[in-house]
């Protein structure tokens, strides 16, 4: 009896020890994008007289959103992972899987301009219009008239390694792009250009920068490393830590409309 009690005490203060070394095998990931110098005024948008409320409204072309201080919004960070590989995923994000993600055709143009969804992630294509949209997303094969404010609701069902189009056939000046993923490790930079990837698993891993201006941010300098011709750096994130990129420069010269 007193072997067996042993044993089992052995055990459990086994486990207590490596309980925090465990859950501190997660680290994060954050930065802020800036633009270093005056990019070029996008292009006007050709919206013609056939629809009164768009032709009305005059949406923006916000291809290239500067802010203040310079920040950059709707630079994309991501996990690459092997197409044949696996991530950990942190159990902080088992929940967030059920969560719809929302993409809102309002003011004639696609909100938010960037979405990202996981693969199994519902998502709610809304038209806040007082006129009919569609919203084709060929990653998942979507592509109906959504009428006047209404909405549909679908899940992503593929990844891609890429951000893929999003159109409306109608509109044809309204563009966005979807990135779909397996894993929740990605972020769009916001109206200061800041992002934040929590709960990443510890390791070097490779992630992926781009923006839909310029597709891959190639050969840009970054703390802890550099990204090369596809836009892709690795980055060793430490358990327990916050790699912090701090300002990252992105030349104007890299956000010419092509």
């Amino acid at each position: 009896m007193l072997k067996t009690l042993t044993s089992s005490t052995l055990i459990l203060l086994s486990l207590l020890a490596t309980a925090p070394s465990m859950a501190a095998e997660w680290g994060s990931l954050k930065g802020r994008f800036v633009v270093d110098g005056k990019p070029a005024d996008p292009p006007p948008l050709l919206v013609d007289g056939k629809d009164p409320f768009c032709f009305q409204n005059k949406p923006e072309n916000d291809i290239v959103v500067v802010g203040e201080d310079n920040a950059l919004k709707n630079v994309l960070v991501y996990l690459r992972v092997p197409r044949r590989g696996e991530v950990e995923i942190h159990p902080n994000y088992a929940a967030t899987l059920n969560q719809p993600v929302t993409l809102d055709n309002n003011g004639c143009k696609f909100v938010p301009r960037i979405t990202l969804v996981r693969v199994g992630q519902p998502l709610v294509i809304k038209n806040s219009d007082p006129t009919g949209h569609n919203t084709n997303i060929g990653l998942f094969g979507f592509n109906p008239v959504i009428p006047a404010n209404t909405e549909n609701k679908v899940k992503a069902t593929k990844d891609a390694p890429l951000p893929m189009p999003v159109m409306c056939n109608i509109h044809p000046f309204m563009h966005a792009h979807v990135l779909s993923q397996k894993h929740p490790y990605m972020a769009v930079s916001g109206d200061d250009g800041s992002f934040e990837i929590k709960d990443l698993p510890a390791g070097t891993h490779e992630f992926q920068l781009w923006h839909e201006a310029q597709g891959y941010i190639k050969d840009l300098v970054l703390k802890g490393g550099k990204a090369n011709r596809q836009g892709r750096v690795n980055l060793k994130i430490e358990p327990g830590k916050t790699l912090d990129l701090g300002d990252v420069k992105i030349p104007a010269s890299k956000l010419t409309v092509r």
